[in-house]
């Protein structure tokens, strides 16, 4: 039997990513971001919720352009570091010795280390309660070679992405694979 409970931000696990932008010096700078997801696949979207108060906030607004990197297992250090610290009063991509390459497609950095990377421009933007949420048009994927199966599609189980509970406020690796999506319900089916 399920018991009933107050709502509360929960849909578990959620991705962890890094949003990066650029500051008004141009200083590169990044805001770990697990409000996000997609929002629509044709043409792709991705959403993402930011406070008003966060550093990277004011670029999102004027810039319109950001990249959403997403870190494996073995970069959790490093995504936790973009999330407890501010770009106001240090250089996030100098302390963590990681490298800022700039995008093909929009004016904002990605992180050279981490194996996946989306260029992004936003689209709309809805103020909802102590967010901004950000709707945003994917117009370039990258991705580490090693992270690419035969076909040159990404594999989940090589690239480890990282999870996010935030009830429980902790990291979470990725699972085993359990069965092939549309696929796995075929024999419930009763025709």
């Amino acid at each position: 039997m399920k018991r009933e409970m107050p709502a509360y931000a929960v849909l578990p696990p959620c991705p962890v990513t890094v949003v990066c932008t650029y500051d008004a010096d141009e200083k590169p700078n990044g805001l770990a971001v697990s409000w996000t997801g997609i929002a629509v696949s044709e043409p792709p979207h991705v959403m993402i919720a930011v406070r008003p108060g966060r550093y990277s906030h004011a670029a999102l607004c004027g810039r319109g352009e950001f990249t959403m990197n997403i870190p494996s297992e073995d970069q959790m250090q490093e995504a936790d570091y973009f999330g407890i610290t501010s770009g106001r009063r240090t250089d996030k991509f100098r302390d963590l010795g990681l490298t800022p390459v700039p995008a093909e497609h929009v004016h904002a950095p990605m992180i050279a280390e981490f194996p996946l990377s989306l260029e992004c421009r936003v689209v709309s933007r809805q103020e909802i309660g102590s967010h901004s949420v950000f709707i945003a048009e994917i117009v370039a994927v990258h991705a580490d070679e090693q992270i690419l199966d035969e076909k040159g599609t990404i594999d989940v189980t090589a690239m480890r992405p990282l999870s996010y509970d935030h009830a429980k406020y902790l990291y979470l690796g990725q699972g085993q694979v359990l069965g092939k999506a549309f696929s796995a319900g075929k024999k419930l089916k009763k025709e």
